[in-house]
């Protein structure tokens, strides 16, 4: 982080802070906001009519009670709070604070400061950060212990960024979180955002521009049970899985602060509720059902859902009319990646966090939400990537905890229909031979560690941590990475009758691209993978716009057939997709005669012409730009004829009322620097492409072929011509 010098001498630069009071706006002048000095800083308070109390060791100012009467400027010498308090006749402002960081290391994390009253956290009988009195300390849980707290109390966050900016500072609710980490000295929590303190969400992308944009919640994680370990396990983990169709927490590391004391990194994560959820299925929050271990209810109903966990229990699911019954309340593609998910982590408390729920929409499925992990990846035993997770996942026996029968109960019954089976088996196998390949983990291991690495010795410091065993903790997991592939792989030759491990070679040419088993997509180059003997794979060959498929080679069978159901008898099956260019027969007569890509008025088109001697159908062609496709509907060019692609045809007709021959609408819009289009057939044969690449123009323009006979892929055929153009 870099660090910012302000000199507060003759002249101020004021900060200007809102102090929201219950019946009028009124604002405290603040003299140097909040942020990272190299020396100490005087502050100067600022509030017409006002009186301005404050502290600096996190207690909430109160007039007669607690902090100082401001009569001048403030001198901030090491890393301090200052909350700060305005009275206006009988009116009284939020508390407001800002955190000063004096002479601190810099960061590649952001930096988040918390300030609540110490009393809150370090009461030796009610502070939330102590055992208290009432702990019992003969259970290992310390039951009754403070820190088991759900209470919420109002503190003053402020979010700094990397290059010291400060992107959030508000008034929010704070809370622990956590199960048995809690017992940590480090304690994970919480903070909301809530109408009473000022604002409902934090408005910042925390978790960077793929993220979301606005949080009614934010997790601080200790790193869970693996604190004093990676800490990054869990999201190390979660990562490997982040590109499936299952949900996960954002993820960003912290240092935080707390009444201006360092108290370590912490995880920033996403908190699982109806909020999450609705930020990212835009779904409703109050229409929702949210459940949790076996079926506690954290939002909405659970009638449903324990009406079809009695269905499994009672009807066989060999069955295919039963299994469809279940297919369609449970997205079994989702579970299947979750417990996928979960037994290759090893996760030995799965059982404890499950979380699951569906919009009350109809037809709407059951989906499982994976979190929680730190249990996995070999937390507690150095061997662990030999446990056999999948049998540990099926048990129907299992103890109390961790996988007690009910845990099991779904994957058990879905495991007795064939078809889930054998989805499940080839799931898995695609999983090992890419997600979770090990190479692509250990990689992935390594790039945590130079995440954390530079800010690791401030932490491992805090709380009397070694760097030893930090290290030594992650070569475990690359331990765990390398040679958990090699034993899932036996314990599902242990479990299912599939026969001995086969090596599977797939090259695809150009011009296509082949579904392994409908789940993974593999481009042109050479895919090697283990499968099983006894269960067949299914490859299908998909041509690239332009593109038509030709054989497998290889193969045995209907070499020509897209799609190849294989069963993999030799060590290793070697199988080619070979794909061949496509060129529609009215290629070079129906062209891209003229582009309107500035047209603020109109709205961007194209225009096509038609110089063949027949009328074209179009329907099911495509228009396409580099990230973009346009479906024609229902509509004919006539020979000679022209015809305009609108981005919005209502804009294009105010402007060309005249226009006779349009379709729309495109629903995007084009560069007016730089495109590449084409146009295909329904069969995906290429019928025209050109490209543009034009110096920076601001006033309005259109691009013309000269003449229609002329090859529209050549630069030098084309002309800009100012103005509105003729469609």
């Amino acid at each position: 982080m870099r660090k910012f010098i302000y000199t507060a001498i003759a002249v101020f630069f004021w900060h200007w802070v809102m102090a929201q009071s219950g019946k009028s706006d009124w604002t405290v002048e603040v003299s140097v906001p909040g942020g990272f000095y190299q020396t100490g800083v005087e502050v100067s308070l600022l509030c017409p009519e006002c009186r301005l109390y404050y502290t600096t060791d996190g207690t909430a100012p109160v007039a007669g009670r607690t902090g100082q009467l401001y009569k001048g400027p403030i001198s901030i010498q090491s890393t301090k709070a200052l909350r700060i308090l305005a009275i206006k006749g009988q009116e009284k402002s939020r508390i407001i604070s800002h955190t000063y960081f004096i002479d601190e290391p810099s960061s590649t994390f952001p930096v988040v400061s918390i300030t609540i009253p110490p009393d809150i956290l370090f009461n030796p009988s009610t502070g939330l950060f102590v055992k208290g009195p009432n702990a019992v300390d003969t259970i290992m849980k310390q039951p009754g212990a403070n820190f088991w707290s759900k209470d919420e109390f109002p503190i003053n966050a402020e979010i700094f960024e990397t290059d010291g900016t400060c992107v959030f500072r508000s008034q929010m609710g704070f809370r622990l979180f956590g199960g048995m980490s809690r017992l940590f000295p480090q304690k994970s929590f919480a903070i909301v955002a809530r109408d009473r303190y000022g604002v409902n969400r934090i408005d910042y992308p925390i978790f960077g521009k793929s993220g979301l944009k606005k949080f009614k919640f934010l997790v601080f994680r200790n790193s869970g049970s693996d604190f004093g370990k990676t800490h990054f396990r869990d999201a190390f983990m979660t990562s490997l899985v982040e590109k499936w169709d299952m949900d996960v927490q954002d993820f960003r590391p912290s240092h935080v602060y707390i009444n201006g004391k360092y108290w370590g990194i912490y995880n920033i994560r996403e908190k699982i509720n109806r909020y999450f959820l609705a930020a990212h299925h835009d779904v409703d929050k109050d229409s929702l059902d949210l459940l949790e271990h076996r079926y506690s209810r954290k939002k909405g109903s659970r009638g449903d859902y324990l009406q079809l966990l009695q269905f499994m229990e009672k009807n066989s699911l060999v069955d295919p009319v039963n299994y469809a019954r279940v297919e369609s309340e449970i997205d079994v593609q989702n579970f299947m990646d979750y417990e996928i998910a979960q037994i290759y982590f090893d996760n030995q408390d799965a059982g404890g966090n499950i979380r699951y729920w569906r919009p009350k929409e109809p037809g709407s499925r059951w989906r499982w939400i994976l979190y929680d992990t730190d249990w996995g990846f070999g937390l507690h035993e150095d061997h662990a990537y030999m446990n056999n997770s999948l049998a540990f996942h099926t048990a129907a026996d299992g103890p109390g905890w961790p996988n007690p029968p009910w845990s099991t109960f779904i994957l058990r019954h879905l495991l007795d229909n064939p078809e889930f089976k054998r989805a499940f088996i080839n799931r898995f196998a695609d999983h090992l031979n890419t997600s979770f390949a090990s190479f692509d983990v250990e990689n992935r291991i390594d790039w945590f560690q130079r995440l954390y690495e530079p800010e690791m010795p401030r932490h491992l410091d805090r709380w009397n941590l070694s760097e030893e065993r930090w290290l030594a903790e992650i070569e475990k997991l690359r331990v765990f990475a390398r040679k958990r592939p090699e034993y899932v792989r036996m314990h599902i030759m242990e479990k299912f009758d599939v026969g001995k491990m086969r090596d599977l070679e797939v090259e695809v040419d150009e011009g296509g691209t082949v579904k392994l088993n409908g789940n993974l997509l593999l481009k042109p180059k050479l895919f090697r993978g283990v499968y099983f003997e006894k269960i067949p794979i299914r490859l299908e060959a998909v041509p690239a716009l332009g593109f038509r498929f030709v054989r497998w080679e290889g193969a045995i069978g209907n070499v020509k057939s897209p799609v190849l159901t294989l069963t993999l008898r030799d060590d290793p099956t070697r199988i080619r997709a070979v794909f061949e260019r496509f060129d529609h027969p009215l290629a070079g007569k129906i062209l891209i005669n003229e582009i309107a890509c500035n047209d603020k008025e109109a709205g961007d088109w194209i225009e096509l012409y038609n110089q063949s001697a027949e009328t074209v159908q179009l329907s099911g062609w495509m228009l396409t730009d580099a990230d973009n496709n346009f479906m024609f509907p229902n509509i004919l060019l006539p020979a000679k004829g022209y015809m305009v692609v609108c981005e919005d045809v209502e804009s294009f007709l105010k402007k060309y009322p005249e226009a006779y021959r349009y379709v729309g609408n495109l629903g995007f819009g084009l560069s007016k620097r730089r495109e590449r289009m084409g146009l295909f057939s329904s069969e995906g044969a290429l019928v025209d492409s050109m490209g543009y690449d034009l110096a920076p123009m601001d006033s309005l323009f259109t691009l013309n072929l000269l003449l229609p006979s002329l090859d529209n892929g050549d630069p030098e055929n084309w002309e800009v011509q100012p103005g509105a153009g003729t469609p």
